[in-house]
């Protein structure tokens, strides 16, 4: 097991009417006026907790200021909008009510608001440290599980101009408290519910598949979390409203990405990256979808090279009998389980259901290779490495 340090900040209240909490946090931290960030307005209207902690804000006498608009890869621009009206504003407290896209774009403002866009970008790219100082709180009502930014240390911004997106780790971006309720999840569309439990069990991965060997435990605990993840999304494509199922979603989640289950290990496997760098050809791409797209084409080229862990994935988590003289067999088993998850989800398969052609695998591929080394800490990725799981992909 590697050396390695962890901490966990954020306060997470979580159950049934957990939102009910929020007045007494902020009347302890004397916040003056909170910014009140979240979707666009129709989609507002259909989180009835909006509404709620509005009522709630105002009958405690909390001012607040709203910031609505945020759309799937929050941009720099946007972020820029926020960070200006927090400053006209007075805004000392970020209280973020929704999922991964909203947290984020609360993450960015929170950045900027005392040192500038530019600044936030810097912090992005992961040129520059941000100062705990000049960062502004932010708090979480959790609307939908998925990304783990509720209790993360990421960031992650589309930059227009560049064209490019990022997300850099920093442990002020960890939200100051975040709130989980369950039942708020329940109305969440089954395409969006879907994209969420692909995108937890994708952030398992980025820490299980590595090269990392000596690190049993959290080997163990992320398996555990991948298979209660894939039985809870398959009881929410049954009964939407099922309670345990929606918690066990929202909990695991955060789990996946609070990096509880990357420590002793080296993390990145190169699914996020690779399809990171699809968000610039595409940039209204929904990230779960093109993880799920992008999962089965480089699970088959990656296990060329690591065919033992792909054996131990297909056999802890899915419960596939290893064939010790042909492991890769048994890799295979396990993949082809996964491919059916993703069906039985309904998310696409290939990649012109997501809007990416083989025209666009030249721009894709350079930005994957200027990252070097870090594109994959399982194994080497070369530039007709990550070609060929693109061409798997279509």
């Amino acid at each position: 097991m590697l050396d390695f340090e962890f901490s966990l900040p954020t306060k997470v209240i979580f159950g049934r009417g957990a939102q009910r909490q929020i007045p007494a946090i902020l009347k302890k931290e004397h916040v003056q006026k909170v910014l009140l960030h979240s979707y666009e307005t129709g989609q507002v209207r259909k989180i009835p907790v909006y509404e709620e902690i509005k009522q709630m804000l105002a009958e405690n006498g909390i001012a607040f200021v709203e910031f609505l608009g945020v759309q799937p890869n929050p941009t720099l621009s946007f972020v820029a909008k926020g960070i200006e009206l927090c400053r006209k504003e007075g805004v000392d407290f970020i209280l973020a009510v929704g999922g991964g896209s909203v947290i984020d774009s609360a993450k960015g403002i929170a950045l900027g608001v005392h040192t500038s866009v530019e600044e936030v970008w810097n912090y992005v790219e992961g040129s520059r440290e941000p100062d705990p100082a000049r960062t502004l709180k932010t708090g979480v009502v959790l609307t939908a599980a998925a990304a783990g930014s509720e209790t993360s240390t990421a960031a992650v911004i589309m930059n227009t101009e560049l064209n490019i997106k990022r997300g850099a780790h920093h442990e002020v971006n960890r939200p100051f408290f975040t709130i989980m309720n369950p039942e708020v999840t329940f109305s969440v569309p089954p395409f969006q519910t879907a994209c969420g439990v692909f995108d937890s069990i994708m952030h398992v991965c980025e820490r299980y598949f590595t090269s990392s060997r000596d690190a049993a435990l959290t080997d163990r605990m992320a398996e555990a979390v991948m298979k209660s993840i894939i039985e809870a999304g398959y009881r929410v494509v049954e009964e939407p409203r099922d309670y345990e199922a929606r918690a066990a979603l929202m909990w695991g989640a955060s789990i996946a990405h609070n990096n509880l289950l990357g420590c002793g290990r080296l993390k990145g496997c190169g699914l996020h990256l690779i399809e990171e760098e699809m968000h610039s050809v595409n940039a209204r791409m929904v990230h779960g979808a093109g993880l799920s797209v992008l999962f089965p084409a480089w699970a088959r080229e990656v296990c060329k090279k690591a065919p033992g862990r792909f054996a131990q994935f297909a056999v802890r988590v899915w419960n596939v009998e290893m064939n010790l003289e042909r492991p890769e067999e048994t890799a295979e088993k396990g993949i082809v389980l996964m491919e059916k998850f993703i069906g039985e989800l309904g998310l696409p398969r290939h990649l012109e259901e997501i809007g990416v052609t083989e025209a666009d695998f030249g721009q894709i591929v350079k930005q994957c290779m200027e990252k070097g080394p870090e594109v994959s800490r399982m194994c080497h990725l070369s530039e007709e490495d990550v070609k060929a799981i693109l061409y798997r992909a279509l």
